[in-house]
């Protein structure tokens, strides 16, 4: 199960199972939003929450979290209703405001951004595909263009936004600022998030809603849908969001993102669901790298049905790469170390490495699942310094 902490992130102190448990030292401590347990596995964590307003704690996989499905397998049962479809393995948490605590106050001074929801026909064979599109210069696309991934959303630590999203879906829909400390109200879960009398709103179809924060990290997070993730999610509704430090530029050759999402929501005949797809293909173009550079790899897994490997490989030997952050947040020195390139993510987890190639030649970074499904290489190409 991967368990994600809504609005504030938390400490893991020990990991363990029903045999035995690993108590970390200081050093060894991580924080995360998103963390994976295993069948069998234990976790003892601890976090303080830091704005009022109610939150959320609950499984990534689509399927342990929707009342639909929950309810299809489980008979009749009592379902989280005010989480528009949410049901299963989630906690509702709220946090109570201390005497005299304000929230963040509204500021006219915000970049002004506009995403915008559409769909698109037959884009998974007869099912079409839902996508995020930013809107640039003014100009509004085509109702039916759309992106898978979602387009990346590029914001600065400590530069207040304002993201408008606005749904042109026949369904109404939500976004959750995955990882994103900020308030309760714009969170993202519809008829939960904010507090008792002013609860958020499903965005309903032809409407908008414009969600404002100021992001207090850099990092590497997502954004994607909060309603009916076992069909939003799946068809496409998930991008990047990816926070700069001030006078930080991104380069992208040097700066890449890897995001694994689904390819529609339907299931083979033997029960698999959807495969996956790698920044939007089951055929990625190749990467090219140069002998030297370091460069900057954020993997995103947000798939909602599969736990997700990601190995980096020359022809013989697997790479070493070095863990600098997890779910956004920087990874203490004793934790960042050259390791084997190799890495197990849930739904919903991030982690950034830097990789140095040392030799001109093949390589190729895997991306696959845990259990039998499917398996997508992305080709690298590394090249001599100083040769393109």
């Amino acid at each position: 199960h991967p368990m994600h902490l809504h609005g504030v992130y938390y400490e893991v102190d020990s990991r363990g199972s029903w045999a035995a448990d690993t108590i970390y030292s200081p050093a060894a401590r991580r924080l995360v939003v998103t963390e994976l347990m295993q069948p069998g596995a234990t976790m003892a964590v601890r976090w303080s929450p830091a704005r009022p307003g109610n939150w959320i704690f609950h499984c990534h996989f689509a399927y342990h979290v929707s009342t639909y499905l929950y309810r299809a397998a489980h008979a009749e049962g009592a379902g989280h209703d005010a989480m528009t479809g949410m049901s299963g393995l989630v906690l509702g948490i709220e946090a109570r405001p201390r005497p005299g605590q304000l929230s963040e106050p509204s500021s006219s001074e915000r970049r002004h951004l506009r995403l915008l929801v559409q769909s698109a026909p037959h884009r998974f064979g007869s099912e079409p595909g839902f996508g995020f599109v930013l809107q640039r210069d003014g100009r509004a696309p085509a109702a039916d263009s759309i992106e898978i991934p979602g387009t990346p959303l590029v914001l600065r630590r400590g530069e207040p936004v304002a993201i408008t999203v606005v749904n042109h879906l026949a369904e109404p829909t939500a976004v959750h600022w995955h990882g994103i400390e900020l308030e309760s109200y714009p969170d993202g879960v519809p008829g939960w998030s904010g507090a008792p009398g002013h609860l958020l709103p499903p965005i309903a179809p032809g409407d908008s809603f414009t969600a404002e924060f100021t992001p207090p990290r850099s990092g590497t997070f997502i954004y994607h849908a909060h309603i009916d993730e076992t069909r939003q999610l799946r068809a496409g509704l998930a991008g990047a969001l990816i926070v700069l430090d001030s006078g930080q530029t991104l380069d992208p050759e040097r700066d890449r993102t890897f995001l694994v999402s689904s390819a529609g929501s339907t299931t083979d005949p033997a029960g698999q669901s959807a495969p996956g797809l790698v920044n939007g293909s089951t055929d990625p173009s190749p990467l090219d790298l140069r002998v030297g550079v370091t460069y900057r790899l954020r993997l995103i897994s947000i798939h909602p049905d599969w736990r997700v490997t990601f190995s980096l490989l020359s022809d013989t030997a697997i790479a070493r790469w070095r863990p600098v952050a997890k779910d956004g947040a920087a990874l203490p020195p004793a934790q960042a170390t050259l390791r084997p390139a190799w890495l197990l993510t849930g739904p919903g987890e991030t982690a950034d490495f830097e990789f140095t190639p040392s030799t001109a030649g093949p390589m190729r970074l895997e991306v696959k699942t845990l259990l039998p499904g499917w398996y997508i290489p992305v080709p690298i190409r590394v090249h001599a310094a100083g040769v393109r």
